[in-house]
């Protein structure tokens, strides 16, 4: 009973990859009998191995087996990086068995994406430490620190919380400003016109609309005083709201093809993960040039990528050099308008969830 058990752990173990030797083959299958002629029997799909081996040499291929790459991503990445449109012409033609999933491929793509993205983030000095508010600009403490240090310097008496959320005002100084007359009429009464105004002012102003400033600005103070919580909300809601962009795209593309009969959404939508997929690895291969060569690397990412869809345009569905660059044209107006938007909805759900 314990060589049985031992043998079914090697073999759930050896199972984890696919063994290089299948030294059953020639011999009936353990499984059902079946003559297996290969690796694996024609019949139940047991893979024809003993596992009748070195406890350290399924360890070694079960390693090297998880960390090798896939031979359907050495076939689907080269076609999809360098030679635009043709892969997505072979899976609607058919041939699918021999490359990745299209969703598949676009998940793993944004994923790295947005983990090389963060990460380069979450280095930034904003991430980590408060910030201080002076009438509208974002400071670090460092910063207002220093600049508190140059105001005493100069003779300037500051108090310890007097930058924090726009008041620009200096407590020290509130006994001279206390000195100043009041101004007065021609009548040497003092002038109480601007307590109307006041007055009237805030009766234009609705509960409504205060409740909405007051939500607003506690959000603001709790993001200044805790920054990795707007951080943090962000990682949560980007690669949410990016997926939009993809039916925005799949829609695109069918309404610009909506004459073909041979079209389906299915084949836009095939096309439309093709292009994100190929964006998010562009992207992250700029992201990371960027480190070495500075920003000017995005000026090349954002030239290559019109002439990308371009030529995506014409692998996928054979368009002329002329409609294509129109539809090329359409179709970053559309993705300009559409990741404006996503930005800001991005923005806003981070801040209200903080």
């Amino acid at each position: 009973m314990s060589s049985e058990m031992e043998t079914l752990g090697t073999a759930s173990l050896g199972s984890l990859g696919t063994s290089k030797r299948a030294d059953l083959s020639g011999q009936p299958c353990r499984n059902c009998g079946e003559m297996v002629d290969q690796r694996h029997c024609p019949r139940c799909g047991q893979l024809a191995a003993s596992f009748h081996r070195p406890f350290l040499s399924l360890i070694f291929e079960t390693v090297s087996d998880s960390l090798a790459l896939d031979g359907r991503i050495a076939r689907t990445l080269p076609l999809l990086m360098f030679r635009p449109g043709v892969l997505t012409r072979r899976y609607n033609e058919g041939k699918r068995a021999r490359y990745v999933p299209p969703f598949r491929l676009f998940l793993l793509s944004s994923l790295i994406f947005y983990f090389v993205v963060f990460a380069l983030l979450d280095g930034q000095t904003w991430t980590k430490q408060p910030l201080v508010l002076d009438g509208g600009d974002v400071m670090t403490e460092q910063e207002a620190a220093e600049l508190q240090q140059e105001l005493k310097d100069a003779g300037v008496e500051t108090g310890p919380s007097w930058m924090r959320f726009g008041t620009g005002d200096d407590p020290s100084m509130s006994d001279e400003a206390g000195d100043e007359e009041t101004p007065t009429t021609s009548d040497g009464d003092a002038n109480t016109d601007t307590t109307g105004e006041a007055d009237a002012d805030a009766e234009t102003g609705t509960p409504a609309d205060s409740d909405f400033e007051s939500e607003i600005e506690e959000r603001i103070r709790r993001i200044a005083d805790n920054p990795r919580l707007f951080f943090m909300a962000l990682q949560d809601w980007a690669p949410r709201l990016s997926l939009m962009l993809v039916p925005l795209t799949m829609l695109t593309l069918a309404l610009m093809y909506f004459w073909k009969r041979k079209l389906y959404t299915y084949n836009h939508a095939i096309h439309a993960f093709h292009l994100h997929t190929w964006m998010y690895l562009a992207g992250t291969v700029a992201v990371v040039l960027s480190l070495a060569t500075g920003p000017g690397v995005w000026g090349v990412f954002l030239l290559v990528v019109p002439i990308y869809v371009l030529l995506s345009l014409r692998g996928a569905y054979g368009t002329g050099f002329f409609m294509g660059f129109l539809r090329t044209a359409l179709l970053g107006f559309v993705w300009l308008i559409g990741l404006s938007v996503l930005t800001a909805f991005t923005f806003l759900a981070s801040v209200f969830s903080v």
